[in-house]
């Protein structure tokens, strides 16, 4: 079997198993379902994964990956007017929440379904927030540095604090009947916060 096949029969047992899970929830999803979904053996199944925690780490590995691609699309000293602050912060968060409405099943997973399956994956969780926070400092410190952020604000806290706000507002997004309305609501809240709470003017 050629890598191209293996790859694509990869990707074809990672979706199936993301709708599985999405759906299902961890626990609740057996390998069989995936299989049947791709009209596919077990044995298939195992020839690309050891077994359901393994299909679910590299689930979330490619959720995380998704995640990470919004981040690394700015740059957290790019901004050097007051203007162009607000707007990469509005930016970074509709990339963020259009992403979760895009594709609902990361969301489910991200917020519902990754935690408390197993300490490695719980590793990942702890590290994929460490990750947004530490993007988000510095921003907050690229702000405090332009002048657009009050000097002498504690950084570490507030990009934890933000972080929740962001997480928190994306599950606010999944429940809700319009969520691309509740989306710019979240995301103008969190600049409002950020910039009339913590800015100099």
């Amino acid at each position: 079997m050629n890598h191209e096949r293996v790859e694509k029969r990869k990707s074809e047992i990672l979706s199936a198993s993301m709708d599985a899970f999405a759906e299902n929830g961890y626990h609740a999803t057996k390998i069989s379902d995936i299989a049947e979904r791709l009209g596919i053996g077990h044995g298939t199944f195992y020839r690309y994964f050891k077994n359901k925690l393994d299909i679910f780490s590299s689930v979330l590995d490619l959720i995380i990956g998704e995640l990470v691609k919004v981040v690394e699309e700015e740059e957290p000293d790019a901004t050097n007017t007051l203007e162009e602050y607000r707007n990469q912060i509005l930016r970074i968060g509709r990339r963020m929440y259009t992403a979760f409405i895009e594709d609902t099943r990361m969301a489910q997973i991200i917020f519902y379904e990754a935690l408390g399956v197993s300490p490695d994956l719980n590793e990942k969780m702890n590290n994929l927030m460490a990750l947004n926070e530490a993007g988000i400092e510095l921003y907050l410190k690229n702000g405090i540095a332009k002048g657009f952020l009050k000097p002498g604000l504690d950084t570490a806290v507030l990009a934890k604090a933000i972080n929740t706000l962001m997480f928190g507002g994306g599950k606010d997004i999944l429940a809700a009947k319009d969520p691309g309305q509740m989306s710019e609501r979240w995301i103008r809240s969190i600049a409002l916060l950020m910039l009339d709470g913590m800015g100099t003017s």
